[in-house]
């Protein structure tokens, strides 16, 4: 039977879940849009997040497997591994000492990006801003936004697509919230689909005569992450060839 329970976690860091964040938290614990994700609130990513995991083998040449799964296996991916880490960060566009403050913001990114390295883990960005500025104010050649906006993707090295600006006072926080939730599921989706990448590539280096058992082990972590994924159709299919093996 699929667990059909799993949700993709994510790592919030920077995030309070009270002071002067409590409002913000809130209203991500309600689910303000349709995506089921957990949340994980991070204080240190140096410490709280898992250790980077060992150079991915490449060859199997010898290796006598000890069992078809580690015990712990499932529970890290479900509880520990964040598909997605997103930095939480008050910042406003006119913001005194801009450079300042932007190049501080970058060592953040950078310190979870060294916490997470050699994981496949996403990373996003979210500005904290009390002011609500219309597409209009945005756009104009008054505003600062876009320009500094770019200058933050560059200095952090993030996509643009990774940046969100959230504004916490606005009145409709709940729909800022629908987008921040499905932007991030999508960013789980491609976290997934990397890993199952990555797990169907150790195939070329078995051999069925003394690795059945990664045989095993690998179709049953396909079905996991494709169910992570929410692509249940896939999740069976790879279950039962794990299934099928064992027989």
């Amino acid at each position: 039977e699929l667990l059909a329970t799993t949700n993709p976690p994510v790592a919030l860091i920077g995030l309070n879940a009270s002071g002067s964040h409590a409002t913000l938290w809130q209203a991500l614990t309600k689910g303000g849009g349709n995506r089921s994700l957990r949340w994980l609130l991070i204080d240190d990513p140096g410490n709280d997040l898992p250790k980077s995991p060992k150079a991915r083998r490449t060859s199997y040449e010898w290796f006598i497997p000890k069992g078809i799964l580690k015990t712990n296996w499932m529970a890290k991916h479900l509880n520990s591994v964040p598909a997605v880490a997103v930095v939480f960060i008050d910042l406003e566009w006119t913001a005194a000492e801009w450079n300042e403050r932007k190049m501080e913001c970058a060592a953040r990114v950078q310190a979870v990006r060294a916490a997470l390295n050699g994981r496949g883990t996403k990373i996003a960005l979210v500005l904290i801003q009390r002011q609500e500025m219309t597409p209009t104010s945005v756009g104009s050649e008054e505003s600062p936004a876009s320009e500094r906006a770019t200058a933050l993707c560059s200095a952090c090295e993030l996509s643009a697509r990774s940046l969100f600006v959230l504004p916490i006072n606005a009145e409709n926080l709940n729909g800022y919230i629908s987008r921040l939730e499905n932007a991030f599921y999508e960013l789980a989706q491609n976290y997934y689909h990397q890993e199952i990448r990555g797990v169907k590539a150790h195939r070329d280096y078995l051999n069925k005569t003394t690795h059945l058992y990664l045989f095993v082990r690998h179709q049953f972590k396909a079905g996991f992450l494709n169910e992570l994924k929410r692509d249940l159709h896939a999740a069976h299919k790879h279950y039962s060839q794990a299934y099928n093996l064992l027989m």
